[in-house]
C-alpha cells in the first residue's frame, strides 16, 4: 500500500453539493491528537511512506501544522488535497512557505477547478504562488462530468443529473484506507457508515476486508457502495461465528 489517508478534518470553508460527508463551516469534527498520532504509527509500523491529508478542509484543523511538521520530519511524504482558501490568508501562507521550505519534494499538492468548487473559490491565484515558489500543484476538474455518490446526496438532483459511471480510482482500488477523525477506519468507495476502528481492528484485518470485497467499477461507484454494504455485513457474520468458535 502506498499511502495512507488522513481525514485530518471533516470541516469545510465551502459546502460543495457534491461531498460525500456533509462538510461545512458550521459541522464536520477534527482529528484529535491522538488519533493522528496512532495513525503515523501505524503507517510507520507497515512501512507506508506517504500520508494523505484530507477532508473536508484539513488546513482547518487547529493542529494542522503541528501534524505537518511532525509527519515531515519524520520521513513521511505528504499529499494535500486543499480548496486553498485558507491560504489566501498572507500570515497563514507564509507560515506553510516557513514550515515546509526544506520539504518541497516531500509536498504534492492537489485542488480542484469545477463548477462546484469554483461556486465558493477559485484557486487559480494560490495556486500561481505555489507554483512560483516551486511546490507541486495538480489542478483537478473531474467532477465538471463525474461524481462519485453517496447516500448522502443521491437524491440531489444536481448530481443525480451527471454521469455517475465512474470511479475516482479508475478501477485500480489500490491505496484508498482512510482513518476518519474519530478513528474510524474508512474504505474506497467511501462510505458514511465507517468500517472498524484504529484502536480495535489491525490494519491487516481492514486489508482483508478490503481485499474481499466484489467491486462493479463498469456499474460505477454508487453500485460499488451498495456491494461494500451487502459484504461488510457478511464479513461482520463470518468474523462473528469464527470468534464464537475459539
Amino acid at each position: 500500500m502506498n499511502y495512507l489517508t488522513l481525514f485530518i478534518s471533516l470541516r469545510c470553508t465551502q459546502t460543495c453539493t457534491h461531498c460525500l460527508y456533509g462538510c461545512s463551516p458550521e459541522t464536520g469534527e477534527h482529528m484529535s491528537w491522538d488519533v493522528f498520532t496512532q495513525s503515523t504509527a501505524i503507517a510507520k509500523d507497515n512501512r507506508i511512506t506517504t500520508l494523505n491529508f484530507f477532508g473536508g478542509e484539513p488546513l482547518l484543523n487547529p493542529q494542522f501544522f503541528p501534524m505537518l511538521q511532525t509527519v515531515l520530519e519524520n520521513g513521511f511524504s505528504v499529499i494535500l488535497a486543499t480548496n486553498c482558501r485558507p491560504l489566501a490568508q498572507k500570515e497563514f501562507f507564509a507560515k506553510f512557505l516557513r514550515l515546509t521550505k526544506h520539504y518541497k519534494e516531500n509536498i504534492h499538492i492537489f485542488t480542484a477547478r469545477d463548477k462546484f468548487h469554483l461556486h465558493h473559490f477559485d484557486p487559480a491565484e494560490i495556486v500561481d504562488n505555489l507554483r512560483m515558489e516551486n511546490y507541486g500543484v495538480v489542478v483537478s476538474d473531474y467532477s465538471n462530468d463525474t461524481v462519485l455518490l453517496s447516500e448522502y446526496n443521491v437524491h440531489n438532483q444536481e448530481l443525480r443529473e451527471l454521469n455517475t459511471h465512474y470511479s475516482c480510482c479508475k478501477g485500480s482500488w489500490t491505496d484508498y484506507l482512510g482513518v476518519l477523525p474519530d478513528g474510524r477506519w474508512t474504505i474506497c468507495p467511501p462510505s458514511l457508515e465507517a468500517f472498524g476502528n484504529i484502536f480495535s481492528d489491525s490494519l491487516e484485518m481492514i486489508v482483508k476486508f478490503k481485499s474481499g470485497l466484489p467491486l462493479r467499477y463498469k456499474q460505477g461507484c454508487t453500485e460499488c457502495l451498495k456491494d461494500f454494504k451487502d459484504f461488510r455485513k457478511e464479513f461482520d457474520t463470518t468474523r462473528a461465528t469464527k470468534e464464537l468458535r475459539r
